[in-house]
């Protein structure tokens, strides 16, 4: 496998990518320089009049640990996307009604953290220990704490500290349940979260992030209908339904790899693919959140509602963003991903297996090209230009482990498409090794590495140039190919919304 050669390499769009700084309009910050963990929704929390204006350069953090030698390539400007969400604005005014809390002492919280780890269940004791940290997220003095910090040791530094104990109290039993594999204690406690979720759901941005992290994290299927309910809601925040979709990821993925079909048969899993097909077409979606719900989408693994499977709406709101050329390449990527990982036969109707593959090449040689024009100044953001095509690219045409019939060549109903496809993939495959050995190359020799993956990227585009599909059509739209369309480029994403800052 590539990416056994790449032991380094960040992983394609992962989920902790974005940096997520909320400034009362959630803007995602993205930083191509660095990795920044995803932290709990108020660790994260900020208040800037400057920034709320405008997206402003920030310096990259400099690498943790590594070859100092390179150090010098991280030193650079970032380029920082803010995206702006009117209802996290809105959500953002500390004006909610603070839920009725309880108190609840130490003892009382290690009798929780033991029941997680394989104690006796307490149902009620459950119950009011979620009641009263849920409520400490809608408490105002806490909001305040984290939204207008105080650097002093004031009364909002310990407020603040208040919101991130009930957030920490909140998470730590669920994964205390998960390395106990206490499938018993995760139900009783998704079920206490689920009982408070609505009126959290509703409440100030803070709370509702929290909430949607905690079921995000339980992976349990009794979230299944909350999680589709906050993808159709049109006045829930960006964030909310991000990680929603993550939620119906959680639960789809199976520990070790691989993905099970979602509880409730192919009822929820059309619901919840819908869902995230009429969220998809909102054209003011940041592509982070575009990202994730086509990675929730693939791994529902549905390419058509089974009532109409012929006219191919969930693969068909894929090879949209996929055809797009000024969607982003990390998106159109994951699109590629979501595509190969669709169960597709013969009722599906106009499944072009070649136009999704050719595709899936373009993006491949863009990936490749730009990699080759930031290894020299910035290895970082090389890398993660890298990254989709490993990650995302590669197994759109080989599968993903645990997956039966995923990824273009394992699909059972090729038919005479297979030839071009597996000519298509030999060419794809040279270039991913060849930017692998680009990173693992000392900087010296790493020009050397780079003609190598910019003669294989010329091959891959002399391929696709003489091999242009004759039929465009997919399901029963059409998609106009490169040669049709004006030279549109995601360089700068041009999403609503967006501001650009160099």
């Amino acid at each position: 496998m590539i990416k056994a050669l790449a032991p380094r390499m960040p992983r394609g769009c992962s989920w902790v990518w974005p940096s997520i700084v909320l400034l009362g309009v959630l803007p995602l910050t993205l930083q191509a320089q660095q990795t920044t963990p995803l932290t709990e929704a108020g660790k994260s929390a900020e208040n800037s009049d400057d920034t709320k204006k405008k997206a402003v350069a920030a310096p990259a953090a400099k690498p943790e640990a590594g070859d100092q030698a390179e150090a010098k390539e991280h030193e650079t400007t970032a380029s920082v996307e803010i995206f702006v969400d009117p209802n996290a604005t809105k959500a953002n005014e500390n004006t909610f009604t603070p839920l009725p809390s309880g108190t609840f002492n130490p003892r009382q919280i290690r009798e929780i953290e033991a029941m997680a780890k394989g104690g006796a269940l307490d149902r009620d004791l459950i119950q009011k220990y979620v009641i009263k940290y849920t409520a400490d997220l809608t408490n105002r003095s806490f909001i305040n704490g984290l939204i207008a910090p105080n650097p002093g040791a004031g009364p909002n530094a310990a407020a603040a500290v208040g919101f991130r104990d009930a957030s920490a109290n909140l998470s730590t039993p669920i994964e205390l349940a998960k390395r106990a594999n206490n499938a018993a204690f995760l139900k009783a406690y998704t079920e206490a979260l689920l009982s408070v979720a609505p009126k959290l759901l509703k409440n100030h941005l803070l709370a509702r992030l929290e909430a949607a992290i905690l079921l995000g994290k339980t992976g349990s299927p009794d979230a299944i209908d909350t999680f589709i309910t906050q993808l159709n809601d049109k006045d829930q925040t960006t964030w909310v339904k991000i990680w929603s979709a993550r939620g119906l990821l959680n639960i789809l993925q199976i520990p070790g790899g691989g993905y099970q079909d979602l509880p409730g048969g192919t009822t929820a899993t059309a619901k919840s693919a819908h869902a995230l097909v009429d969220w998809l077409a909102d054209k003011s979606l940041p592509w982070p959140a575009q990202l994730r719900a086509l990675e929730a989408l693939g791994a529902l693994r549905m390419a058509a509602d089974p009532r109409a499977q012929a006219k191919l709406e969930m693969a068909t709101a894929a090879m949209q963003m996929l055809a797009d050329p000024a969607v982003r390449l990390e998106v159109r990527a994951q699109a590629a991903w979501t595509l190969g990982m669709m169960r597709v036969s013969a009722a599906n109707g106009k499944f072009n297996y070649k136009l999704v593959a050719y595709y899936g090449g373009e993006v491949a040689a863009e990936l490749g090209e730009r990699i080759l024009a930031t290894y020299g100044t910035n290895i970082t953001l090389a890398q993660s230009y890298a990254a989709p095509l490993l990650y995302q690219i590669y197994p759109s045409f080989y599968g993903v482990e645990g997956a039966r019939e995923s990824g273009l060549l394992r699909m059972p109903n090729l038919g005479n498409n297979r030839g071009f496809i597996e000519q298509l993939g030999n060419q794809i495959k040279p270039v991913a090794k060849s930017a692998v050995e680009l990173f693992k190359a000392p900087k010296g020799n790493r020009d050397k590495y780079a003609k190598e993956l910019s003669d294989k990227v010329a091959v891959l585009k002399s391929f696709l140039d003489k091999n242009v599909p004759d039929d465009n059509q997919f399901g029963d739209k059409q998609f106009p190919l490169k040669a049709e369309i004006a030279d549109v480029r995601a360089e700068d994403p041009k999403v609503a919304g967006a501001v650009r800052g160099k």
